[in-house]
């Protein structure tokens, strides 16, 4: 039994030198010299049943719903705002005021249904008092009296698209002349108009020029017959009553040179 045991161990040492003659080979033939190089060299190598994993970039963060990122702010500068060009017209109809007086009147060039005046934008007031004033501003933006002697002027801004008014009642001096039409034995007098006092031309359908003779506190009643200068004065007058009646407008057609 002894021999029988001593050959089973010689037979294991055998075998366990015969392991580590294995293992000494297989170091050599991956080129490592011991076991600790042979540890790092496993943990090194892949596992045979994966490929490696392609390199790829990291993605860059999208950064523009975070309010929290200075970057991709969408932040964006306020607008400049941007003053409007004055309009001078406008500037000057705004100027008017209630009780100004003008030196403005209709050309008669628009007829006898619309009013052409003498300037496209309403000139520096004048002293109601002076010959010079032939239009006193009643009243500005709102609806305009009518009547005899009374218009108004309106103007539409194309840059502030905004429309102003003034109304305006006619001053009337004597020795001055305007525009009327006369049919048969009827003449109709452009109420706004102003002409020099002469004969020349005038603009269709004005046919006559018609001096004033004078401007008069309407008595009672007032018509052509208190226009008389003299007593047996024959001249043939045309009157109207102006000023909502309280003025007698007394007139005879132009027969100056």
């Amino acid at each position: 039994m002894a021999g029988a045991s001593d050959d089973h161990s010689t037979a294991k040492l055998w075998a366990l030198l015969g392991g580590i003659a294995s293992v000494l080979s297989i170091l050599t033939w991956l080129g490592a010299s011991n076991a600790a190089e042979l540890k790092d060299l496993l943990a090194d190598s892949p596992p045979s049943s994966f490929s490696p994993t392609p390199s790829t970039s990291s993605p860059t963060a999208d950064t523009r719903d975070d309010p929290d990122t200075s970057q991709g702010s969408t932040d964006k500068p306020a607008p400049e705002t941007s003053t409007p060009t004055p309009d001078p017209t406008e500037e000057a109809f705004n100027a008017i005021s209630a009780g100004d007086c003008l030196t403005v009147y209709d050309t008669g060039r628009g007829g006898t249904t619309s009013i052409d005046w003498s300037v496209d934008v309403p000139p520096g007031p004048v002293s109601c008092a002076g010959e010079q004033a032939l239009a006193r501003v009643t009243a500005t933006d709102t609806a305009c009296p009518t009547g005899y002697g009374k218009s108004y002027w309106s103007y539409r801004s194309a840059t502030t698209g905004k429309t102003t008014k003034i109304c305006l009642t006619r001053i009337y001096h004597a020795t001055y002349c305007m525009l009327g039409r006369q049919s048969g034995d009827s003449i109709s007098l452009g109420m706004m108009t102003s002409v020099a006092c002469r004969r020349e031309p005038v603009p269709s359908p004005y046919n006559q020029i018609m001096h004033i003779t004078g401007v008069y506190r309407a008595p009672a009643g007032a018509n052509a017959n208190n226009c008389r200068r003299a007593a047996g004065d024959q001249t043939r007058y045309w009157a109207w009553l102006v000023d909502d009646g309280a003025t007698l407008l007394c007139t005879t057609i132009y027969q100056g040179g």
